[in-house]
């Protein structure tokens, strides 16, 4: 069973979170601070079944509005199936396909399903109660024909009248009926007493069934799929470090003791034998799992995790340089990471539905253990779900910006959730997504083997100009982010001076004006090193014609109004949308229209001109 989507109204800061869409993997809520993006963990947190949604969850502000949180999920037919069998005798629809269920639960605790989804199920909004009226009925006739047989021995009383929509009226009535004839039971022969006896028994306890309280499938269907709903686990803080010492009768209970068993081979049974060899053996066995599990998301130091016991102790080690420390003694983001990774791990690999839901990871650590936390909640993720909050460019994989959804928050509709991070311009918001990008178009300078070197102004150049290269499957050319029209020739001298050939393309605005009055003064580059986009005072966005631009570019964040020129569209950040469309193109072929085809054919044709000729003497 996984989430498809979540909603949150009236919790905290959060009016109405809108609905967020969750991959089936890794999910990012990211967003500045005080976005709301642990009012939403913490109100997934409240969805569990074994809690009620916190006091503190109604907004201050509101107090009549009260929280209520959505959560759909899907069921797969195994699922559906075994909740159905115990809830009606005959399901309506056939359980080949999964299915999708939304439940909600409103404060302080109780649920309900969609009428949707009960409408599809057809599941029976009130207690099927007919068969069991009949089955009572039955009972009182059998009642009634056995005493009017022999009713002068027994006093000659008129039998009770019984209506089975009104059980409750009629209990009392058949209980002192019953006494008064039971004196004379002694006048009829044994065998019609037995079944007089049994036919009273079988009629009061029917009665009985009648009065108690009726469960409709609707309510019995929720309560059993309630049961089976994964458990949400957040972790707000990974303050408790491993203990040095845990006592060896106190192994069954210690949650670290109980963590380490699920993700490794620890036997508690094992460690309290008395067979020393075997006791031996498995401790050399548990340290090497251990480690060689936990290298793959620690790549920070060579440190081991080394677990020994005696008679009485079972001790835990930090071993550093031949050297043993207690873990409660070593750095604070090694101990959080330690703790990270085994609570974490066990939750995903406990054998049951739980969702993970961590706040702020990796607080502690610097830039490169943060990058191990993705390791290992990649590795969780291909077991459970995870949801985790950040603001860390660190924790944003400029490949992966799909996992991320932001948190957003305004005085006027409180916290939401934006499913496309390319519809939203809040740069604070994104400043650690754009972070990301930029660290990885860095990497355009690990390819400077192709001598033929292009310094462009930025982001969303790079992004643009490396997706129409992919378009014309041209690869003989090297894109470079250069930081802005004034650090351009930083980049460009220090390739030149490894050798390559470089080329600086402007926007055609004032950034180019510059250029051509300063740049050739203080630095060594020739007018045949710098080019301008052949668009009209425009900029990248420019060489698109409008509708390419619309249908390729902008797609779901393109404005109400038609727009003068593509440059100056606004409302939506510019370098996503630029490295959409680069996504788009690296999916499958993108058609361009004549006039895109001939701006960005004329860009390309003059590069390789310049390339050409670029070892001519320059007329400057």
């Amino acid at each position: 069973m996984r989430i498809t989507n979540f909603r949150v109204r009236n919790y905290k800061s959060i009016q109405d979170s809108g609905v967020c869409y969750p991959t089936p993997n890794v999910t990012i809520l990211a967003g500045k601070n005080e976005s709301g993006k642990t009012s939403l963990l913490e109100a997934l947190e409240d969805f569990n079944a074994d809690r009620p949604i916190r006091e503190k969850a109604i907004p201050i502000h509101r107090g009549d509005a009260k929280p209520s949180i959505e959560v759909t999920f899907q069921l797969h037919p195994d699922e559906l199936g075994r909740i159905t069998a115990q809830v009606a005798a005959g399901l309506k629809v056939p359980l080949s396909e999964s299915m999708v269920v939304r439940v909600t639960k409103n404060y302080p605790g109780t649920y309900a399903l969609d009428d949707e989804f009960i409408s599809h199920l057809q599941l029976s909004p009130v207690p099927e109660m007919d068969g069991k009226r009949a089955e009572v009925m039955a009972a009182f006739e059998a009642v009634r024909s056995t005493y009017m047989t022999h009713h002068k021995q027994l006093g000659g009383l008129a039998f009770p009248t019984f209506d089975p929509m009104n059980p409750s009226a009629h209990r009392k009535t058949f209980l002192r009926f019953r006494q008064q004839i039971n004196p004379l039971y002694s006048t009829i022969p044994l065998g019609a007493q037995t079944a007089l006896n049994s036919q009273f028994d079988t009629l009061q306890a029917g009665i009985a069934e009648l009065m108690a309280p009726q469960v409709s499938e609707q309510d019995l269907f929720l309560k059993k799929l309630v049961e089976i709903l994964p458990r949400f686990i957040l972790f707000s803080s990974f303050e408790d470090v491993f203990p040095s010492v845990v006592p060896i009768n106190q192994l069954d209970s210690n949650k670290w003791i109980l963590d380490l068993a699920v993700i490794s081979n620890l036997d508690i049974a094992t460690i309290r034998s008395s067979n020393e060899r075997q006791k031996a053996r498995h401790k050399e066995q548990l340290n090497i799992r251990i480690n060689e599990d936990f290298k793959k998301f620690w790549q920070q130091d060579l440190s081991n995790l080394r677990i020994e016991w005696g008679d009485t102790n079972l001790h835990f080690w930090v071993m550093e340089d031949g050297e043993f420390y207690e873990p409660e003694i070593r750095s604070q983001g090694r101990r959080w990471h330690l703790a990270f990774y085994v609570r974490v791990t066990a939750r995903a690999r406990a054998g049951v539905d739980n969702v993970i839901l961590i706040d702020e990871p990796g607080l502690y650590l610097h830039a490169m253990a943060q990058r191990d936390i993705l390791k290992n909640l990649d590795d969780a993720a291909q077991r459970t779900q995870v949801f985790f909050s950040t603001h860390s460019p660190y924790l944003l994989e400029s490949d992966k910006l799909e996992r991320i959804r932001l948190v957003l928050k305004d005085e006027k509709r409180g916290t939401r959730v934006e499913n496309k991070i390319h519809k939203v311009a809040d740069k604070e918001t994104l400043t650690p997504i754009l972070t990301a990008i930029g660290l990885e178009m860095m990497d355009g300078i690990a390819h400077i083997d192709r001598i033929n070197n292009v310094v462009v102004e930025g982001q969303s150049d790079y992004f643009y100009l490396n997706a129409l290269a992919h378009l014309r499957e041209n690869r003989e050319v090297n894109f470079i982010f250069g930081g802005g029209a004034g650090n351009m020739p930083r980049i460009g001298t220090i390739l030149q001076g490894w050798g390559c050939k470089v080329i600086y393309l402007y926007d055609n605005d004032k950034g180019y004006q510059d250029a051509l009055k300063n740049i050739r003064r203080e630095w060594l580059i020739t007018s045949r090193q710098l080019l301008e986009l052949p668009v009209a005072e425009g900029s990248i966005e420019d060489l698109f014609s409008m509708d390419d631009y619309k249908t390729h570019v902008l797609a779901d964040a393109a404005p109400a109004a038609r727009i003068q020129k593509n440059s100056s569209h606004e409302g939506a950040d510019k370098v996503l949308l630029a490295k959409r469309f680069r996504e788009l193109v690296q999916a499958g072929p993108v058609k361009l229209d004549a006039t895109t085809t001939a701006n960005v054919s004329r860009v390309f044709d003059d590069l390789k001109d310049r390339f050409a000729k670029y070892n001519e003497p320059a007329a400057d």
